[in-house]
């Protein structure tokens, strides 16, 4: 019974790393201040702009923000292509499908009174508004 216990609060913390990443990379950029303005600024050669390493947190939360994103899309196409699957395997579609004419069949024969009439040997022209 514990080793349920211990399994699920894993996968409890597991759940949690992926909400509290946004939350850790704040928690990194408070921490480390002092080092990322003096050596990963962009704006460090440039303290009249009063950067303060924002730029390098909003990178950083950038690349969070498309993490969540590409995993997202992955999971979504992931699921779809399950369903197309579980759809479409199961029931194969047939799409052959088999013509016969009766013998007697002649192609033209609702034009063959009208082309001995002339209808189609004058030109079709549009009507004059």
């Amino acid at each position: 019974m514990a080793y349920k216990r211990h399994i699920s609060l894993f996968l409890l913390l597991l759940i949690s790393l992926k909400t509290l990443v946004v939350p850790f990379v704040y928690l990194d950029f408070e921490l480390r201040k002092e080092h990322i303005i003096q050596n990963l600024c962009e704006n460090r050669y440039k303290p009249h702009l009063h950067c303060d390493g924002k730029c390098y947190l909003a990178k950083q939360l950038q690349k969070v923000a498309e993490g969540h994103a590409r995993d997202d899309a992955q999971k979504q196409s992931d699921s779809a292509k399950r369903v197309i699957q579980e759809v479409f395997e199961e029931n194969p579609l047939d799409f052959s499908m088999t013509f016969t004419l009766p013998l007697n069949f002649k192609l033209f024969s609702l034009f063959s009174s009208s082309l001995h009439k002339g209808f189609l040997s004058k030109p079709v022209v549009p009507p004059i508004a």
